[in-house]
């Protein structure tokens, strides 16, 4: 049959004359090609930020050796290191005398600081005895005597480090400089304790700004500014550089920003925060600064040359297929004449005549059509048939909905009696269990009230934790309900909170209920709005997850297992209340879950 079928002689010659060749080609060569540039831009990429990587450091390296410097002249009478030892602060030196001027003596070590370095934009020196601050910026020096708090250490130790990328200021400096306005210029600033050697007390506080020239060249030697990205972020985060200006000196908190540990390089894909390709990281690890360097490699451009290459086989494959197209037009026209005949005997089926009949002597599709059509007027009858028979199933069916209806009341009853035996043998808790368990029974088989009363829907949510309690214990699990005299008589949809306390056991308490507190709240607001908020103080959720499950509830198509029985009762609410109904979830991992129900009344 299928030798001589005419979809498979159209099919196959399509196929094998372009799709299956041309399709081939262009997915080995496109596969190819992308693994290879994959391989090749992780390697060349891993050269740059290792050579960039050891340029940082250098040069980080090489502040640290200046500001080291310093202690030159430890034991040298009238040396910038003396002067920092035998400063005292004024208000305890005795009446009459004045304290040692060493004005001359740091405004010339702190110059020679400033030439000894091109990108260095000023240069702030707080000594701490005497309460005084020297700056010196633009060539100028000025000195005040304030009270200057040298800034946070990260880690709490007080060791040299960098801060990140901000505008210049003046350290609280009073005096002004003529021309030069502060805020208005870029810099990051080297941070460093001058000592009391070999003590751990801090004579003098000393800050370099730098300007980001240098920082910028060895920064744009790791990455390709059309289209790539560079960021150098400390130890929390903070961007030193980023190639987008938007980002310097702030907080990164993207996703690919999080790097695995223990590691000092290598590199992992991404496809979320707005970016779709590959990232790589080198660590540093440097007197100064210690942080990551990432680079952003977008696919679009890692894969341009394997597109290019796809589309000119694309090209092939499409004229291949085009060329395919003409000849099996050619070929179908010599099989559309036994399509008129086949018209004809279907047309007569149509009007009831299921007599009629048609030679299918032929061992193509078109015989085998002609077969089935005439199989088909001969299982009319026998459908009719089977249609009384679908019937009589039917009533059948409706016989057992019946038989099933009573089966309930049978074990409504059979509680109750066994509640009434647990009375008589004084076992009145057994008898509040049970007289829980068919409340909920009654209460969520009863399928002729859709709607109740908020109160019902409560003291539902009452004997469904009295039992759970019972399981867990009264001193693990405890039920706090505070509700508006007013809003219990709403009238709501059954089953719209017992499913979300029962999802707090599930996935709050799935590691354990102890000492668990369940919190629901009903109040009516001033937007004549009921507000029904179930609270427990479980592990809670992150915030990631949490916002997935937001996600979903506005996506019925898209709502996994856990989130089913929140969007059911979502769902029911805008069906049966108001479509404008929210469900508002708030977590903080360690903290619980509040789930809040915001149902508006007047609509």
């Amino acid at each position: 049959m299928f030798r001589n079928s005419i979809r498979t002689r159209l099919m196959a010659l399509v196929l094998l004359a372009s799709v299956i060749p041309s399709g081939i080609s262009v997915t080995f060569s496109y596969l190819y090609t992308k693994q290879s540039v994959t391989e090749q831009s992780v390697k060349q990429n891993t050269k740059l930020l290792t050579l960039g990587e050891g340029n940082l450091s250098s040069y980080f390296n090489g502040m640290n050796q200046r500001a080291l410097s310093l202690y030159s002249g430890i034991n040298v009478p009238s040396s910038f290191y003396t002067s920092l030892l035998t400063a005292k602060d004024p208000d305890d030196l005795p009446a009459g005398t004045a304290a040692p001027d060493t004005r001359a003596i740091i405004s010339t070590q702190m110059y020679n600081l400033f030439l000894s370095d091109q990108n260095t934009f000023q240069i702030h020196l707080y000594v701490r005895a005497a309460k005084q601050s020297n700056l010196l910026l633009g060539g100028l020096f000025r000195r005040e005597s304030d009270k200057y708090a040298p800034p946070a250490v990260p880690g709490g130790t007080y060791r040299p480090f960098i801060e990140v990328t901000h505008m210049d200021h003046q350290y609280g400096m009073k005096s002004r400089f003529p021309n030069l306005k502060s805020g208005t210029v870029p810099v990051f600033s080297a941070h460093f304790p001058l000592y009391r050697a070999p003590s751990s007390d801090v004579l003098a506080d000393l800050s370099i700004d730098f300007r980001l020239s240098e920082l910028e060249g060895i920064s744009k030697s790791m990455y390709n500014s059309d289209t790539e990205r560079l960021y150098v972020l400390n130890e929390r985060g903070e961007a030193l550089f980023a190639s987008d200006p938007n980002w310097i000196g702030k907080q990164v908190t993207a996703g690919w920003s999080r790097l695995p540990g223990g590691r000092e390089s290598g590199h992992f894909t991404w496809d979320k925060d707005g970016f779709e390709g590959i990232v790589l990281y080198r660590h540093i690890d440097a007197p100064l600064f210690k942080g990551n360097i990432i680079k952003l490699v977008p696919y679009e451009d890692l894969y341009a040359d394997a597109r290019v290459i796809t589309r000119f086989n694309t090209g092939i494959g499409v004229l291949f297929l085009i060329l395919g197209g003409i000849v099996a037009v050619v070929i179908s026209i010599g099989f559309t004449r036994p399509i008129k005949k086949l018209i004809s005997f279907t047309q007569k089926v149509q009007i009831g005549q299921l007599d009629a009949h048609m030679d299918a002597d032929r061992e193509d599709e078109f015989g085998l059509l002609t077969r089935k059509i005439t199989g088909m007027t001969r299982t009319i009858n026998d459908l009719i048939v089977k249609e009384y028979k679908l019937e009589l199933a039917n009533k059948t069916n409706q016989l057992k909905a019946l038989q099933a209806q009573v089966n309930p009341h049978f074990l409504y009853n059979a509680l109750q009696s066994i509640a009434s035996l647990s009375l008589r043998y004084n076992a009145p808790k057994v008898y509040d269990l049970i007289y829980s368990l068919g409340s909920m029974m009654r209460y969520s088989m009863n399928t002729e009230r859709t709607q109740v009363p908020l109160r019902d829907e409560l003291e539902h949510v009452q004997n469904y934790v009295i039992l759970q309690t019972e399981r867990f214990g009264e001193d693990n699990l405890q039920l706090d309900i505070d509700t508006d005299e007013a809003a219990l008589d709403i009238v709501v949809p059954k089953m719209i909170l017992q499913p979300i306390v029962e999802n707090i056991f599930k996935h709050g308490f799935e590691d354990g209920v102890r000492g668990a507190l369940i919190t629901i709240s009903c109040t009516l607001d001033e937007q004549d709005r009921l507000i029904l908020a179930v609270k427990d103080n479980g592990k809670g959720m992150p915030r990631g997850r949490l916002e997935e499950i937001t996600a979903s509830l506005e996506h019925s198509g898209k709502a996994e297992y856990e989130e089913i029985g929140l969007y059911n009762v979502l769902a029911r609410l805008r069906l049966q209340l108001s479509g404008e109904t929210q469900l508002l979830l708030n977590s903080e991992e360690g903290q619980g879950v509040t789930v809040t129900l915001v149902i508006p009344l007047g609509s």
